[in-house]
């Protein structure tokens, strides 16, 4: 069986690889369009480094010649109609991430410089993380070993960031040549294995994407020479690339359900529906509703969670059809905690619509957690719903001190209305005091 650690590391690559896989498939639609003619990278005010790896001469002139019908758009006009386009959720949003990815894809190569600038000035962690991904996406259609080579360079300063950007320039290189691709790995796969994304081994997804999309046969046969840590990771890509391909995902099934394994292919169908329901949730539900009952359960989690990133209330009702008693409790937690990361203001009112009782103070009390920087009223209002006394207690002391903190008198009347005993609000205000 596959280590939860890198299952987890799996699951978020296909969240991940979303962001990659909407700037392919929206790049292989239709041609281009061009952002203006710039200066050379100098004197846009790029960087040389950069400038000096990046293609020009003919090949660019005559792409140039080709678009001399579009508007002329610069790069921080560009930048600025993006940043219009993009809202908080564009992350959680496939269809909200093509949009963004279709101005991104105005720029030509020899804009790149003045792009990297413009993106190293972004603020938003998320979104700077997104055009990252997409202007050296961009670089390594052209470059691939010279948008690899800037990734390797900043991925310390960027941390985690850094290796998905590896990622996005793996996506496009091996689109241009997917052997050079490989041997890269090969070659750089025991350098960089760690950290918290998993290092070097995260570009297997976008490898193998781009093999499973061009070449199904080399997939399958690379797909044998990996160990099961990497396989899975390998496994996450070739699902992307099955999304708009029914024969090719039946393929992956199949090949998926010949795994000797059975920890391992319940892992690997996880994967593929769990990508397959962001971009055609309609035809991801209905496969999975018509799967034995014993391989629902599972699936029906990953799909619920992988709805909760753009419609929640859908996935909480896709989460918890069919489960029993037993199931419910940590359910109902689940759906609350991912709601609320987002929109816990949603997540509170769609928790009062639920039947109350102790199946939802797992609820209740990851809310009140979610809501206690924040909305400590709101928290001290989720933990006083917690049936259990023991539990309710618990979370209103530790709403109660973060309150406490900022606003004892208000934290004092939030507590005295938090249906506790006398005893009980002496004994959390004694203990906030030591």
């Amino acid at each position: 069986m596959i280590p939860k650690r890198l299952f987890l590391l799996a699951t978020s690559v296909l969240w991940l690889g979303t962001l990659i896989g909407a700037y392919q498939f929206g790049h292989r639609q239709g041609s281009a369009q061009p952002a203006a003619d710039l200066p050379n990278s100098t004197a846009a005010g790029g960087n040389t480094r950069v400038g000096s790896n990046l293609h020009s001469g003919a090949d660019v002139g005559t792409r140039n010649s080709q678009r001399t019908a579009d508007k002329a758009t610069t790069v921080k006009q560009l930048f600025a109609q993006l940043k219009a386009t993009m809202r908080p959720d564009t992350m959680r949003n496939p269809m909200a991430m093509m949009r963004a990815m279709a101005l991104l894809d105005k720029l030509r190569p020899e804009d790149v410089p003045a792009a990297l600038l413009e993106v190293e000035a972004m603020k938003d962690a998320q979104s700077k993380m997104m055009v990252y991904m997409a202007v050296l996406g961009k670089w390594a259609e052209q470059d691939g070993p010279a948008a690899m080579k800037y990734a390797e360079d900043h991925a310390k300063d960027l941390g985690a960031t850094g290796a998905i950007l590896k990622m996005s320039v793996v996506a496009s290189w091996a689109e241009k040549d997917p052997d050079a691709v490989w041997a890269w790995y090969q070659a750089n796969k025991e350098k960089d294995s760690g950290g918290m994304f998993g290092g070097n081994q995260m570009v297997l997804s976008s490898i193998f994407s781009n093999l499973m999309t061009n070449d199904p046969d080399t997939a399958f046969k690379r797909l044998d020479e990996l160990d099961k840590g990497a396989k899975i990771m390998a496994l996450a890509g070739m699902s992307q690339s099955a999304l708009f391909d029914d024969t090719k995902r039946q393929a992956l099934l199949d090949r998926i359900n010949a795994m000797p394994d059975a920890a391992e292919r319940t892992q690997a169908r996880q994967m593929l529906v769990s990508q397959w329901v962001m971009f055609a949730p309609d035809d991801a539900t209905a496969w999975v509703a018509k799967q034995p009952a014993t391989d629902q359960k599972e699936m029906r989690a990953s799909v619920g969670s992988a709805f909760m990133m753009s419609d929640p209330k859908r996935g909480a009702a896709f989460m918890l059809e069919g489960a029993t008693p037993e199931e419910k409790p940590s359910l109902y937690a689940t759906v609350v905690g991912s709601w609320a990361a987002t929109n816990p203001d949603a997540a509170a009112t769609w928790l009062a619509e639920q039947d109350g009782g102790p199946e939802l103070d797992q609820a209740h009390r990851s809310l009140s957690q979610s809501l206690s920087e924040r909305k400590p009223a709101a928290a001290m209002d989720q933990a006083r719903a917690i049936t259990d006394p023991n539990q309710r207690m618990n979370a209103a002391s530790m709403v109660y001190r973060k309150w406490q903190a900022t606003d004892a008198e208000a934290a004092d009347k939030g507590l005295d209305n938090a249906d506790l005993t006398a005893e009980q609000i002496q004994q959390i205000k004694s203990s906030a005091g030591e």
